[in-house]
């Protein structure tokens, strides 16, 4: 059976029936598929989310959401997009849906916007930047940071619904895999040089580790790449390559490799206590899984804390400066973050900071 048919086989109550909208019963069936659903209703577009500081909270009930879309005498609601991928094609033409399957694959689930079309797949280990070329722009969004419209949403600017045009959004584990692909060496391209070899390998075996199946894949993949990339591969011995392989797979298990936001990284129990602990803590904890997330992977990396390159980039775009610099406070306090260096303020110089637990906060300020 199909995931179309076991969708369309999820129970709707019955009060979500008597609101008498196709959107509301959509909302229902994808809540019990298991997405995340966010209300939204403000703005002209309607696309802005009814619910604060969203991207740290749990996904709405479908009571919560409906009642919020009624309160706002709204019809758009968006799905999170944690472990998905949606490709937003802002064009709609040949040359787009030429450009999408030949690249990602074309999902079966797609939903009609405003301006084009939207294909579903689930998270695959790479999402590349965006596509701007002449007839095509395309956007990638994905992560529990990020949203769309949902299908059966209307738009209260124009009055237009966002309709499927293919199948069905399901369920989630269905979907197929986004298969995007990082950048390659291209033959003809410089090999890198006796010097820069190893920097270059390890690279390598971290890319690997992040889609291989087995250590093994790794070191024979890295013996690949040895001979078509490196200047002198004969002097690079398979004992070397077998260590950089073990090393990338390693790290890769410890969840120390990163790998941009499809990456996963750890939290120290410590961290979870401290923040705990404090009266503050819980506003302080997004601050410092987004830190940890940025810097995380490089034990001691030295970095600024600037809140308004944190907002224009996504990373907290709900949260005030104001609320960052004293989350920062916090973080400082409990011992989770280092002053480093403090910077000078009749300069607009930011302070330098490193991650730190709160054993290893006492240091001295350089």
């Amino acid at each position: 059976m199909n995931a179309a048919a076991d969708f369309q086989k999820l129970s709707v109550s019955p009060e979500v029936r008597g609101v008498g909208s196709r959107y509301a019963e959509t909302i229902a069936r994808l809540h019990g598929a298991g997405y995340k659903l966010l209300p939204l209703g403000d703005g002209p577009d309607g696309k802005k989310p009814l619910v604060a500081n969203w991207s740290g909270a749990r996904g709405c009930s479908v009571a919560t959401c409906l009642s919020l879309m009624g309160k706002a005498e709204s019809q758009m609601y968006g799905i999170r997009l944690d472990g998905l991928v949606v490709v937003d094609c802002d064009t709609d033409n040949a040359a787009t849906r030429d450009y999408v399957e030949q690249h990602f694959g074309l999902s079966p689930v797609m939903t009609r916007t405003s301006r084009g079309v939207h294909y579903w797949f689930r998270a695959g280990f790479y999402v590349p930047p965006k596509v701007r070329l002449p007839d095509i722009s395309i956007d990638f969004k994905t992560g529990a940071g990020s949203f769309v419209v949902g299908p059966d949403s209307v738009r209260p600017d124009t009055g237009q619904s966002y309709e499927a045009a293919g199948a069905p959004l399901g369920f989630a584990a269905r979907l197929p895999i986004f298969q995007a692909t990082p950048p390659q060496w291209q033959p003809g391209s410089k090999r890198a040089e006796v010097g820069k070899r190893d920097r270059h390998l390890f690279r390598r075996g971290i890319e690997l580790a992040l889609v291989a199946d087995s250590e093994a894949e790794v070191f024979d993949e890295l013996c690949l790449l040895r001979d078509l990339e490196c200047d002198n591969p004969e002097s690079v011995s398979n004992a070397e390559i077998r260590a950089k392989a073990r090393w990338a797979w390693r790290n890769r298990d410890r969840l120390y490799v990163w790998g941009g936001r499809n990456s996963t990284f750890a939290t120290n129990r410590t961290a979870t206590a401290a923040l705990a602990a404090h009266k503050n803590g819980d506003d302080a904890a997004l601050l410092y899984m987004v830190l940890n997330g940025m810097h995380g992977h490089r034990p001691g990396k030295l970095f600024t804390v600037v809140a308004q390159g944190l907002i224009d980039k996504g990373h907290l775009p709900l949260q005030s400066k104001s609320r960052i610099y004293r989350d920062v406070l916090v973080l400082v306090a409990v011992g989770l973050l280092q002053v480093v260096r403090r910077g000078r303020r009749s300069q607009k110089e930011p302070n330098v900071y490193r991650l730190c637990l709160p054993d290893q906060s006492e240091k001295e300020e350089v």
